[in-house]
């Protein structure tokens, strides 16, 4: 290789732009969790607003039907 080829600006870019697509990877990755738990809230309070003055299962009944022992 020249070394004009090798002080070319699109080569001294490349690592630069690798680390920002790195950081961009890695802030929609952030973000994508962030959504999935705002859904899960979201259904979360659902469920209790739909659940409202209902009664709740037992432990002991819950833990038969799984088959836990503690």
């Amino acid at each position: 290789m020249s070394t004009a080829t090798m002080k070319s600006p699109v080569l001294r870019r490349r690592p630069n732009l690798e680390r920002q697509i790195a950081q961009a990877k890695t802030v929609l990755r952030e973000l994508r969790d962030t959504l999935e738990d705002l859904d899960d809230r979201r259904e979360l309070a659902r469920a209790r607003h739909r659940n409202a003055g209902k009664r709740g299962t037992h432990w002991e009944a819950v833990k038969r039907e799984l088959g836990f022992e503690f």
